[in-house]
């Protein structure tokens, strides 16, 4: 049985960026580009109409960010997976996206190895943020509150940032998956966090990682 592709809607204000992108992804028999768009404010009622996976969007437009757009299209169509693209990696901004619910930000310098490795892992569930992404959070001022983490916690925290398997942490620490699922819903509740994702943000601001 021949596996559907994976659909992608780009959004960027510049059409040169967007025919970039169709080419990196035209001989890549996983993806079909179902729709372009240079202008956000139409992309919602595109939407209605076209089925998408992933939304490839850029941050600094015009008329409608990529911070608005994706927090209304995560409102709308909550299955939609959102890829950041950008020039530049400033924390704040990477900050104001991931709380919009993106799954991954990448700069557009990225070539296109590292293009299709954002969206398989994000089509696997993961989060993605390419190595200055990642420097650029870690920059970022931490603010208090740790203290309420154990060191285990705090270790298995670590470990869930490596995308490890509880079977693989507990294996690791020579603790059982009972054990590390527990320390889980643990971390979860005195983080405040709901997620995989606000649990990377919680452990970035707060240096863990």
């Amino acid at each position: 049985m021949i596996n559907p592709q994976t659909k992608l809607f780009i959004v960027d204000d510049h059409q040169m960026i967007v025919d970039g992108l169709k080419s990196l992804l035209n001989n890549e028999d996983q993806y079909q580009v179902v729709g372009c768009s240079n202008q956000p404010l139409d992309v919602i009622k595109l939407l209605e109409t076209t089925p998408v996976d992933i939304l490839l969007t850029d941050i600094n437009m015009p008329e409608m960010s990529g911070v608005e757009l994706t927090r209304v299209v995560k409102k709308q169509f909550p299955s939609i997976k959102i890829l950041a693209l950008s020039m530049f990696g400033d924390y704040q901004v990477i900050k104001e996206m991931i709380d919009a619910g993106i799954s991954g930000y990448i700069l557009k310098n990225t070539g296109k190895q590292g293009l299709l490795e954002a969206l398989r892992r994000i089509l696997e569930g993961h989060t993605y943020f390419s190595e200055e992404v990642t420097q650029e959070l870690m920059k970022g001022h931490p603010v208090t509150g740790t203290c309420c983490l154990t060191n285990r916690e705090i270790e298995i925290i670590r470990l869930i940032e490596q995308e490890l398997s509880n079977k693989q942490i507990a294996d690791k620490l020579f603790i059982s998956e009972r054990t590390v699922e527990t320390h889980r819903k643990n971390i979860f509740r005195k983080t405040c966090t709901q997620s995989l994702v606000g649990l990377l943000k919680y452990a970035y601001e707060h240096k863990i990682v």
